[in-house]
């Protein structure tokens, strides 16, 4: 008995399972507040944004006192924006005897090399933004990872800065990867986790986090400056630094940077650690006199609530850059780090389709429609979806 002709709905919640299972961070990225935008298919557009609300961080007070005898802190809530700004598709072209594979045999020899690609560049494009909007970082720059104790400093930073235990996630370059496994494959348990470094060459779970090799990890590129870059300007607050440099000078987006009197701080007591906060540089930047605005990631706060620096930069102090030329880097991350929304496209006038919605919140348009000059029919693969950072600091780079 012949196979019934696919239709768009079979193909669509196929691509969507395939685009889901084939990109482990935007499987295990928070994609909750996607209904926010709203329930209708048809209001969803290009361009949409919301905005996502931080509550902020509480303060405590020693005795009976209310307030320590104070007022109540103002209740400031941050928030960060998730703009529904990228959309990706793959062009697919079959004929009618193809349209009348069984699901299986299209699924493997025609859609899934498709979305394998397709899944590929939405996760580098995710993969980048996220590692983009991470300030802290560990590991040295020129040398790949091949112990355990640097992705121990990842995780430290994730706990010094209060992270949720799970779940956590972590993300190893092709380059990482034989060498970690050679190093560490005595030390994980139970057995069948030993065998699949072996056989797999998967490394399991370790720091609390579950690892994933990725071949998208992006390469952080540096700017080019005359001379150092120093702090201009006292009592500096905010999400804009503004240092002395050089005319030309230029900044890269995902650059991370120290500032010289501003150390790292518990996120609760506002306590000063022993270590300069790290900033990351959100916007590539181009110095067009003697000083220029850094657009920054966290804040310069330096009171609680939201607290996030010991102390404003000193004036004149030095801005110190993790790196000097261009390298890749890993990640490890908890889940509510960051966030995506995908939207679930309508399918145009005059054309045939439909939108296929994970109950995670993937969203893929499969749509047809032809072309009567040409007496030709193509068919696309869609995806709408936008990145935001929530709590970038439940993150952390690690350099290579």
């Amino acid at each position: 008995m012949a196979n019934a002709p696919l239709t768009h709905a079979m193909i669509a919640r196929e691509a969507a399972a395939a685009l889901e299972e084939l990109s482990p961070f935007i499987k295990n990225v928070n994609k909750a507040r996607q209904e926010e935008f709203g329930q209708d298919i048809n209001g969803y557009k290009k361009g949409s944004s919301v905005k996502i609300k931080i509550p902020p961080t509480g303060v405590v007070y020693d005795g009976a006192t209310f307030a320590g005898g104070g007022s109540a802190p103002d209740f400031v809530e941050n928030y960060e924006t998730l703009s529904l700004d990228t959309q990706k598709h793959v062009p697919l072209t079959f004929s009618a005897t193809e349209k009348l594979l069984s699901i299986t045999d299209f699924k493997e020899r025609i859609l899934m090399p498709q979305m394998l690609t397709l899944a590929a560049a939405c996760e580098a494009w995710a993969v980048q933004n996220a590692v983009q909007a991470t300030p802290n970082k560990v590991g040295t720059v020129g040398t790949t990872p091949s112990a355990m104790k640097t992705f121990g400093l990842a995780r430290a930073k994730l706990q010094r800065n209060l992270t949720p235990a799970t779940p956590r996630y972590q993300f190893y370059t092709d380059e990482v990867g034989p060498e970690l496994i050679d190093s560490s494959k005595g030390l994980f348990n139970p057995v069948s986790e030993i065998q699949k470094q072996y056989f797999e060459g998967s490394i399991g779970t370790a720091q609390g986090a579950g690892w994933y090799e990725c071949v998208n990890m992006p390469t952080q590129s540096v700017g080019t400056r005359a001379g150092a870059i120093t702090i201009s300007g006292a009592s500096q607050t905010g999400s804009s630094l503004t240092v002395g440099c050089t005319n030309g000078d230029t900044f890269k987006k995902g650059e991370v940077i120290t500032l010289a009197g501003s150390f790292e701080v518990h996120p609760l007591t506002g306590t000063a650690y022993t270590t300069l906060r790290q900033f990351v540089i959100t916007a590539d930047t181009t110095a067009t006199g003697a000083t220029v605005a850094l657009p920054i990631y966290p804040t310069i706060d330096t009171a609680m609530p939201n607290q996030t620096v010991s102390a404003s930069p000193t004036n004149g102090g030095a801005v110190t850059f993790y790196a000097a030329a261009a390298h890749k880097e890993s990640l490890q991350w908890h889940k509510d780090a960051f966030t995506m929304a995908f939207a679930p496209l309508p399918v145009l006038a005059s054309c045939e389709g439909y939108t296929a919605r994970l109950p995670s919140g993937v969203s893929v348009r499969v749509m047809t429609f032809g072309n009567g000059q040409t007496d030709t029919e193509s068919t696309r693969i869609d995806v709408l979806m936008g990145f935001s950072r929530v709590r970038a600091l439940h993150a952390c780079r690690i350099a290579q």
